[in-house]
C-alpha cells in the first residue's frame, strides 16, 4: 500500500545508475571493451565537479562518474569507497512537484531547488536517509521520451 499515493504519478522510471569511478578512462575499456556497451562522449558538469560518461545497456543508462577535483562531492566517497554504485535516479516529469511532494511527506532533501545536471537535466538529490539508505536522484530530462 502506498501511503503517498501521489508520489505514484510523479515518478516514470529509473533514470539511470551512477557508478563512481576513479578513472573513466579504465573504465571505458571495461565497460565498452569487455561488455560492448555504448557509449556518449564524456561531459564535465561544473557545479558537481565530476567527468561523466553515460554508457547505455539496451535503453538502461549507466553513468560513470569520475571526480574532476579533490573537493568534488564524490572525491570522499572514491576515498572511503573505492568506487562503485553511488546513487540511483529517477526520472520526473515536475521537479519541483516531486521536491515538494517528497518535503510534504517527510523526506529530507539534499536539494530544495533544481539545479543544473549532466546533459541538460535539472535535478535534485535525496538524503540516504529516507530512501532506504540509498542516495536518490531526482532527473527533469527534456530529451526524455514522455
Amino acid at each position: 500500500m502506498n501511503p503517498h499515493p501521489s508520489l505514484a504519478a510523479l515518478v516514470r522510471g529509473v533514470h539511470h545508475i551512477a557508478i563512481v569511478v576513479a578513472s573513466i578512462a579504465e573504465a571505458r575499456k571495461v565497460y565498452e571493451g569487455v561488455l560492448g556497451l555504448s557509449a556518449s562522449e564524456p561531459e564535465y558538469v561544473p557545479e558537481q565537479k565530476v567527468n561523466v560518461l553515460v554508457v547505455y545497456a539496451g535503453a538502461q543508462r549507466i553513468e560513470l562518474v569520475e571526480p574532476a577535483s579533490s573537493d568534488s562531492p564524490v572525491s570522499r566517497f572514491l576515498a572511503k569507497h573505492g568506487g562503485g554504485l553511488h546513487h540511483v535516479a529517477y526520472r520526473v516529469d515536475d521537479l519541483e512537484a516531486a521536491i515538494e511532494a517528497l518535503t510534504k511527506a517527510g523526506v529530507r532533501m539534499i536539494d530544495t531547488e533544481p539545479r543544473p545536471g549532466a546533459h541538460g537535466t535539472r535535478i535534485a538529490f535525496v538524503y540516504p536517509q529516507g530512501m532506504s539508505g540509498v542516495l536518490t536522484e531526482l532527473v527533469e530530462d527534456p530529451h526524455a521520451a514522455p
